[in-house]
């Protein structure tokens, strides 16, 4: 019971924390429904599955630069959907003179937001953006893998266990993000869908930034 705590816990401080992965699952809700966001929040099921075996079998193994390399490529992928979304929001606000004339009067009522394909992520590149983000290397070679080896060690099950709640914990809230940023559209109309798309782009600017960032200084330093 102690290790499935302690997976559910770590699992949801993970679902909340900054990220791409996070802003990926928020944007997509918003631009294209909650199953859009709910599939980037079931990224983590094809690329953590790497990222935990490695951990678990070479922790503290895996030379630093390998992460500041992992980071450099992170950030350009991600640099490049920030530009993606940025595009998705100008598309989105593009049609706001048509919902202001609406409300006029002055022209019948637009079509709710419409799912743009600019801005659009697929799966496979959504796990890609994980397993590029240093960050689950760094939880697992860090924390997951040596709570995982310990628990192993008392027992195969409990190892188990404790991954299996980590990750229905951080994709359980992820999902509730999803269908949580998916309703504001449905509530607020295209501003909500415009608003949130920019907020998105500018989190995953800052997100590409700081991994250019860490990836520089790790490799110079």
């Amino acid at each position: 019971m102690h290790y499935v705590i302690v997976g559910l816990v770590l699992g949801l401080g993970s679902a909340v924390s900054p990220g791409p992965l996070q802003t990926l699952v928020i944007s997509q809700a918003v631009l294209r429904g909650w199953r859009a966001g709910a599939a980037m929040a079931l990224a983590p099921l094809a690329s953590d599955l790497v990222i935990v075996v490695v951990a678990v079998g070479v922790v503290r193994l895996v030379p630093t630069v390998w992460l500041n390399g992992i980071s450099l490529a992170g950030a350009v992928l991600v640099g490049y959907i920030a530009w993606d979304t940025a595009r998705a929001a100008r598309q989105a606000a593009y049609a706001e003179p048509a919902l202001a004339a609406a409300a006029d009067g002055t022209a019948p009522p637009p079509a709710p937001p419409p799912r743009n394909r600019a801005g659009q992520v697929s799966y496979a590149r959504a796990v890609l953006v994980n397993f590029l983000n240093p960050h689950p290397w760094l939880f697992w070679m860090v924390v997951g893998a040596p709570i995982a080896v310990r628990a192993i060690h008392q027992a195969v099950l409990f190892g188990i266990f404790f991954v299996l709640m980590f990750y229905v914990g951080m994709i359980g809230l992820k999902i509730a993000l999803a269908i949580l940023a998916a309703r504001g559209v449905a509530w607020m109309g295209s501003r909500f869908q415009i608003w949130t798309l920019w907020g998105a782009t500018l989190g995953l600017a800052v997100v590409a930034m700081l991994l250019a960032a860490n990836g520089i200084a790790g490799l110079i330093g």
